[in-house]
């Protein structure tokens, strides 16, 4: 089926109420996927009277899904976001089911809109980071090369290198914990727990440092220096000896809780290998002279990464603070009782049938949206394009549109208003939503409206028109689109986008 992973993944954590199975519900009719749910009491359970595969809902750990592949010989075989495939018997399957399941059948006209662009757009977001590496080593390969090559300098360099990005992913994992790679990461080799120390006491010098952010300076300079100042290596060997007592220090600490963050530990193995190298080419021997312009390049050396972290981290920090109050808000927003209130606190209109409104979806829906467009309106395009989505993948909307326009003969937005007002009234609706779709996403003038749509109409229709231009006065109509919800303005701040899942 032709639905990006990344979309899914957004699409899911978008629906107001993720995670539920009413969120995969209306996520696979966006594409055209069919799909239905039960309700299986346990006294009515009968394996052969389950389609697989299909989605079962557990309630354990506050409530999860597993999917379940086939039920043969008294055993289930699922997969969930642990294992690909997995076994246990029937009878503990029967004891943790709560007897919801989701069944879904995709047909030819299931997947995700814009498939191939949205792909080639995931595929240019995934370049970004491997693109940066090759970059980063590029640049280290090249400052490198321009030095004269010796053992010691090599080895240093590509440890310098490897402490850069584990301090880096350190950094990440302080200001997100919950980012899903620092979890996959910190979740190698078993019972780890990044959280449990990065979070406490011990990983922080001073309430506004943390041990994290030490070591990105300590890498990050001395690499600098390496570079700037390649005879630097005697100090950087004494430097490494200075910070050899935090590798105790951590190392202990970890093992007097039995907690284990694997990042923190590969930054004390890659201390140890500093130490090592130097030991190993007796690096402490190194002659080095220290001029006055060698003492600035090695002060430069490590206050650049310290000017770089500090005018970075209060925008990360940011971000990371915004990120719950924005759930939170969402969850706010997205709440359908306080829409529902907001929406009929806001003035009620009519529409009535002499408007001759265009009418597409579902003439029996409850859910009535009535947009009033503009024909030469750019956000109007865009607007019927959502409500076109909407329309497909959905069966209980009815939309009406109507357009405000000064109903003046001379005037072309009239002119095209009229055109397709009696388009919609005397065509029927797979017509109508093709005549709309060529003139707000094709781009068609004018004149090629009415080469390709010939139409004659009477009075009847400017009469239409006359009266839309008064019910647009009478409403209080000053932008478009506006949108109404079975005849309730929209109210701010809720955007036309919102409102998917929030209409029944």
């Amino acid at each position: 089926m032709k639905v990006n992973i990344k979309t899914i993944a957004q699409s899911l954590q978008d629906h107001p109420d993720y995670p539920s199975l009413l969120a995969i519900s209306d996520c696979l009719n966006d594409w055209h996927i069919k799909n239905q749910t039960y309700n299986i009491p346990r006294v009515e359970y009968d394996r052969d009277d389950l389609l697989f595969p299909f989605l079962a809902h557990l309630e354990e750990e506050g409530g999860r899904f597993i999917l379940i592949l086939n039920i043969a010989d008294d055993k289930v075989y699922y997969s969930d976001e642990n294992n690909q495939h997995a076994i246990i018997s029937e009878d503990e399957f029967l004891n943790r089911w709560d007897g919801i399941a989701l069944h879904a059948e995709k047909t030819e006209e299931s997947g995700e809109k814009d498939y191939k662009q949205n792909q080639f757009k995931y595929f240019l977001q995934n370049l970004v980071l491997p693109l940066g590496l090759l970059v980063i080593l590029g640049a280290f390969y090249l400052a490198v090369g321009a030095i004269s090559f010796s053992w010691p300098y090599l080895l240093l360099s590509i440890i310098k290198l490897a402490g850069v990005g584990v301090s880096i992913l350190l950094l990440m994992q302080s200001i997100n914990s919950n980012n899903p790679f620092i979890q996959n990461l910190c979740g190698l080799g078993g019972e780890n727990d990044c959280n449990a120390i990065l979070k406490s006491d011990a990983a922080k010098v001073t309430s506004w440092l943390s041990w994290s952010e030490v070591g990105f300076f300590y890498f990050s300079g001395s690499l600098l220096c390496l570079l700037l100042v390649p005879s630097s290596l005697f100090l950087l060997a004494w430097l490494n000896v200075l910070a050899l007592p935090y590798t105790i220090y951590s190392i202990s600490y970890q093992y007097r809780f039995k907690k284990w963050c694997i990042l923190c530990c590969t930054v004390q193995f890659l201390l140890v290998c500093e130490f090592l190298t130097a030991l190993g080419f007796s690096l402490w021997s190194f002659s080095f002279s220290l001029t006055s312009f060698r003492l600035s390049l090695l002060v430069l050396s490590f206050t650049i990464p310290i000017i770089i972290w500090a005018f970075l981290k209060p925008f990360f920090l940011d971000a990371a603070q915004l990120k719950p109050i924005k759930d939170q808000l969402k969850k706010f927003k997205y709440n359908s009782h306080l829409f529902k209130q907001a929406l009929t606190n806001q003035p009620h209109y009519a529409v009535p049938d002499d408007l001759m409104p265009i009418v597409l979806g579902n003439l029996n829906a409850e859910t009535v949206i009535t947009m009033v467009s503009n024909p030469f309106c750019g956000p109007c395009g865009k607007a019927h394009e959502v409500l076109a989505d909407w329309l497909d993948s959905r069966d209980e909307l009815q939309l009406k549109v109507i357009f405000s326009t000064n109903n003046q003969d001379h005037d072309e937005k009239t002119k095209v208003a009229r055109h397709l007002t009696a388009f919609g009234n005397l065509k029927n609706h797979e017509e109508t939503e093709l005549i709309l779709g060529n003139w707000y996403q094709a781009g068609i003038k004018y004149n090629q409206l009415i080469e390709r749509y010939p139409l004659s109409f009477n009075g009847e229709i400017t009469m239409a028109m006359e009266n839309q231009k008064n019910w647009c006065s009478m409403a209080d109509i000053t932008f478009t689109p506006t949108i109404f919800i079975n005849g309730y303005k929209l109210p701010e701040p809720y955007r036309l986008e919102d409102i998917k899942y929030l209409l029944s």
